[in-house]
């Protein structure tokens, strides 16, 4: 039985199911499990506080490119190899960690937004992308959930878009603000808004004249 339970636990068995994988891991996978593409994999500290107000907690990030999710954990990629995975994982050292959130641009191209889970690690109460045109990914947890010393279940977004940095929040008790992995939009998606600008400028300038 405990051979079967390991072997699922490394594999990440499992589906999508409303915005929920239904497989398994195990803390601290996300940077030494191997995939995660270079320059967009590691940890931050999230460490700040005033007048007894804190948050103090880990972060693990890590992006895989299109197909490697399932390569380096097979049958768990919840963009079924399509999309970019953008993976984080919170160790809170300090006060209860009430939200994790990752800034996004408005207009990248998203896929599902969700969580995979294991025994031992706290599942948010909610995830889901924030705004009409996103502006954020967010993980929400029930105060007590997310307590000292515990880590949270790997919290997920996935995007046909390629990663650049951003501004990436954790709450508790006070807040922090650092730079985390988040898609950046498409070159030929940026060349076509800036294609509009100047389409705009050059019938004003026409409508002037």
């Amino acid at each position: 039985m405990n051979s079967v339970r390991e072997f699922v636990r490394a594999t990440w068995l499992g589906a999508l199911v409303s915005g929920l994988v239904g497989s398994s891991v195990s803390a601290g996978v996300l940077v030494s499990g191997g995939g995660g593409m270079p320059g967009f994999t590691g940890s931050q500290l999230f460490d700040n506080g005033s007048g007894g107000f804190t948050v103090s907690a880990n972060v693990d990030f890590a992006v895989f490119a299109p197909g490697a999710f399932g390569i380096a954990f097979p049958g768990g990629d919840p963009s079924g190899g399509a999309d970019f995975v953008y993976a984080y994982q919170i160790e809170n050292l300090d006060t209860d960690v009430i939200t994790m959130t990752v800034g996004l641009d408005g207009n990248e191209t998203l896929g599902a937004v969700g969580f995979i889970g294991d025994v031992g690690l706290v599942n948010p109460s909610a995830s889901q992308f924030v705004g009409t045109e996103p502006t954020s990914a967010a993980w929400t947890f029930t105060p007590g959930q997310l307590t000292t010393g515990l880590s949270s279940a790997i919290l997920f977004f996935t995007s046909a878009d390629a990663p650049e940095l951003d501004s990436a929040t954790v709450l508790a008790s006070f807040a922090d603000v650092h730079d985390l992995p988040s898609p950046v939009p498409e070159p030929a998606s940026l060349f076509s808004l800036v294609a509009l600008g100047a389409g705009i400028v050059f019938v004003a300038k026409r409508h002037r004249a």
